[in-house]
């Protein structure tokens, strides 16, 4: 479906980023070999964990923010062989992203000179009973919505020129709809969103919020990260992704969260001539081929046949690859993940 100003019930439009050429407007370098002092929120989650410890691996220093309490939460403290080297360089926060003066104070006191905001509220039981643990749809919304703005209101505020947020797959409108709607496949971020319901339509708005405030503040540079479902690593295998089976309406994707945690620095550290200052981007985050180990095209045949008998495939789909074109991550951010492919 066609975006149509007139009749905006029908589709929302994907967001009119600021031009890729758009010149840098402060002198910075064009690739970061220097470390990062990087405030990480929703640090204690999994994707959260993971980037820790990678950004901590790879020379930078982490201020790593989150609700819990460092008493109460394992993912809080460093592993043994992190803990040895890496501890001068890490602090731990006990701040909601919610609470904008103690967010800022904190990244300002760590002297942040870049952001990930990973922090968020899932759909409660009344859109997704799968885990028990979200909230009310109007808290979900309200929330997530507040929680991207004072991350981007804190880096303007205080000069943190380089922001990485998380998106998600559903920013288009995907697992939480009634029957998601693809204009074609495989899908790519100039396809329209179309979310119906908080968690979904909080993604969408971040994205929203970052290209103002890319307009405004033109030394800015954010990357919204959309992730599909982020795995644990000891889940990642042909045959575990082949039982977790994935979902009709999110297109049977998965990423691994190590993959995530990568994409999340190269957000951050992505050279400038493929990523220039005062632009947001939106990227898929997403592993190239489905959980399943069988054909993609049967399955499309099975839930989606109208996109084969309309001819809407862009390409010609392979054993088991996957429906997201990635394209974009690996051109700007230089970003790949690996896949299990479908042995007949």
């Amino acid at each position: 479906m066609v975006y149509n100003p007139s009749n905006p019930s029908k589709s929302l439009p994907t967001p009119d980023y600021t031009p890729d050429v758009t010149p840098a407007s402060s002198p910075v370098q064009a690739t970061f070999d220097i470390s990062l002092i990087i405030g990480i929120t929703g640090s204690a989650g999994l994707v959260g964990t993971d980037l820790v410890h990678l950004a901590l691996r790879q020379g930078h220093t982490v201020l790593a923010m989150d609700i819990v309490s460092p008493e109460d939460d394992e993912n809080v403290k460093l592993p043994k062989d992190l803990e040895d080297y890496a501890k001068s360089r890490y602090t731990y926060k006990q701040i909601s992203s919610l609470d904008y003066e103690g967010y800022k104070t904190a990244c300002k006191s760590a002297r942040c000179n870049a952001l990930v905001h990973l922090a968020m509220i899932p759909n409660g039981a009344d859109v997704d009973g799968r885990f028990g643990i979200g909230k009310p749809q109007y808290e979900v919304h309200n929330s997530n919505v507040a929680m991207s703005c004072n991350t981007l209101s804190i880096a303007a505020e205080l000069g943190i020129n380089r922001v990485v947020l998380a998106s998600s797959v559903n920013a288009v409108g995907m697992l939480f709809s009634h029957r998601p709607t693809f204009d074609y496949l495989p899908i790519d971020e100039k396809h329209p969103c179309r979310p119906e319901d908080a968690y979904s339509m909080s993604k969408y708005f971040c994205e929203l919020q970052s290209d103002s405030y890319v307009r405004r503040y033109p030394s800015l540079r954010v990357a919204s990260l959309r992730f599909h479902g982020v795995v644990r690593e000891s889940n990642v295998s042909r045959k575990s992704l082949d039982e977790l089976a994935g979902s009709w309406k999110d297109l049977w994707g998965w990423v691994s969260s190590p993959a995530v945690s990568r994409a999340c620095l190269l957000g951050l550290t992505s050279s400038t001539r493929c990523f220039p200052e005062g632009t947001h981007e939106t990227f898929f985050i997403v592993a190239p081929t489905i959980c399943q180990q069988t054909s993609t095209l049967d399955l499309l045949d099975e839930y989606y046949a109208e996109i084969i008998k309309e001819n809407r495939l862009k390409k010609s789909i392979r054993g088991n690859e996957g429906l997201f074109d990635c394209g974009k991550a690996k051109r700007m951010l230089g970003w790949e993940e690996y896949g299990f492919w479908y042995e007949e």
